[in-house]
């Protein structure tokens, strides 16, 4: 049977809510509601983690954070072999393309891709002179030294000009690659002969929300306000807001999430263009298209924003649609699944056998009767972006603590290093506002349970692998790449 081809479209930062086939109460995303009603809906989806590296960790391994130790060393490990890394050796041809910075080769994410386009470069080059790069190549030695050593390797011009554009940010505005997405996708599919997998992965929902005028127009009601925020230093305000040194005031935040939702239509517009390129070229019905979000998004619920801190539903909730051979059309499912299924489905689509520990979306039995979602803990913010937001080590106190969730269609727990519980009644209480930690014994009791499950589970797997693995050398340049997407750790 001939091998099919393999879409795997990752939409950042994207809560499910915010998508029109969600319940959404504005038309934002067409083309994910067209690809909804040609295939399978998933409902419940949930990220194994509300932040991009340890998600898409999950996505690619079908482990979860905890399994790989992505959380503490920041790079994924090559004792853990990628998606693309075992499509790769059944013969597939493999692409990715990202603006996102956690897709840096020192991070570990883009193993098994022959080839990776990096929206950050304005001119693709095999060297990436990323500052970690620079670091781990010339150690000792200051930043504008390790360039100029940097750039002579492979084409001089090509590095010289990406450094140069990232130093003054030629090019730079309000889109978030999406507009440059689309070309090189379409060049590197025309060129193959044989089954290939692909990685789309679209930023425009993350922070900072800045989406082109004419989109920002259309979901704002307050213009005059809209403005404001759009020339604001909007990773400054969500760190003031969260830490509650300067609060969003309710228009604000209102138009913040109307600058979000109008991300969410513009990327899915970009969205819309592919899938209609693949539709014209006849690719569509012979391409396995997998929509799916890394991780959702805070809105002001609890008080954050953002995607850090919490494993609340806006953050771990996301939208996961699959059309292609052999799937099911139109039909909606709604149990519960974790995005690290995945990584089980596409393998069997492919005919690559399955390591013990995955799951297949496509089989009936595949749903679980918990997720779990875990996160941190973060860092201090270091002292030039306390600077930057004009606060103190101190206003991140509380939430420097790891936490783990557990969650049923009806109920969660989340557990905190810090020794706090958390326990809500998803039925009654689906924004999570009212804890019956101390009013629901039983019921507790028994996700406590289930969490201890998961833990002899998942806890003792890759202890032996990780010898030796160290976190990539972050240097301040770098970090400021990262905390330009709102990352403070």
């Amino acid at each position: 049977m001939k091998q099919p081809n393999i879409l795997l479209i990752v939409l950042d930062a994207t809560r499910a809510d915010s998508c029109s086939c969600y319940n959404s109460v504005l038309p934002t995303t067409p083309a994910l509601d067209t690809l909804a009603e040609e295939g399978l809906l998933f409902r419940q989806a949930f990220s194994c983690a509300p932040w991009t590296l340890p998600a898409m960790a999950a996505i690619f391994t079908g482990l979860y954070p905890t399994q790989t130790g992505i959380e503490a060393r920041r790079v994924l490990a090559p004792a853990f072999p990628t998606l693309a890394a075992r499509l790769k050796a059944q013969g597939y041809a493999t692409f990715a393309i990202s603006k996102n910075n956690w897709f840096g080769s020192e991070f570990g994410l883009v193993q098994g891709f022959d080839v990776f386009h990096k929206l950050w470069q304005l001119l693709q080059t095999e060297t990436d002179l990323t500052a970690v790069s620079l670091a781990q190549a010339y150690p000792g030695q200051n930043l504008l030294s390790s360039a100029a050593k940097a750039a002579l390797r492979g084409n001089w011009f090509k590095n010289a000009v990406n450094l140069l554009s990232r130093r003054i940010k030629i090019f730079q505005g309000t889109d978030y690659g999406a507009r440059d997405t689309l070309r090189p996708v379409q060049r590197w599919i025309s060129a193959q002969s044989g089954p290939w997998f692909a990685l789309v992965h679209y930023l425009e929902a993350h922070l900072e929300y800045k989406p082109p005028v004419s989109w920002a127009r259309q979901f704002t009601d307050d213009w005059p306000l809209a403005r404001k925020l759009l020339a604001k230093d909007q990773v400054r305000l969500c760190y003031r807001h969260i830490t509650g040194a300067q609060r969003l005031t309710p228009e604000e935040l209102r138009v913040w999430r109307q600058l979000y939702t109008a991300e969410v239509a513009y990327q899915d517009h970009a969205l819309g263009q592919l899938l209609r390129w693949l539709r014209e070229t006849r690719r569509y019905d012979d391409t396995l298209i997998i929509a799916v979000a890394d991780h959702g998004e805070s809105l002001g619920e609890h008080g954050l924003l953002n995607h850090l801190y919490g494993v609340y539903d806006p953050l771990i909730h996301v939208p996961l649609v699959i059309r292609g051979p052999g799937v099911e059309r139109g039909k909606s499912v709604g149990s519960l699944v974790q995005t690290n299924d995945i990584f089980g489905t596409v393998l069997t689509v492919a005919g690559v056998p399955l390591p013990e520990h995955a799951r297949n979306l496509l089989d009936a039995g595949a749903t679980r009767r918990y997720v779990v979602a875990e996160y941190g803990p973060p860092q201090v913010p270091h002292r030039d972006l306390l600077a930057r937001f004009s606060l103190q080590a101190s206003d991140f106190a509380p939430f420097i603590r790891s936490l783990v969730a557990v969650r049923t269609e009806q109920h969660k727990l989340i557990i905190g290093s810090d020794g706090a519980v958390e326990f809500y009644d998803l039925v009654h209480d689906p924004e999570e506002l009212v804890n019956q930690a101390a009013t629901a014994p039983e019921t507790l009791a028994e996700l406590q349970g289930m969490l201890a499950e998961w833990r002899a589970a998942v806890g003792l797997a890759s202890a032996p692998q990780l010898a030796g693995v160290h976190p990539p050398i972050v240097t301040p340049e770098v970090a400021a790449r990262l905390k330009a997407l709102g990352y403070l750790d």
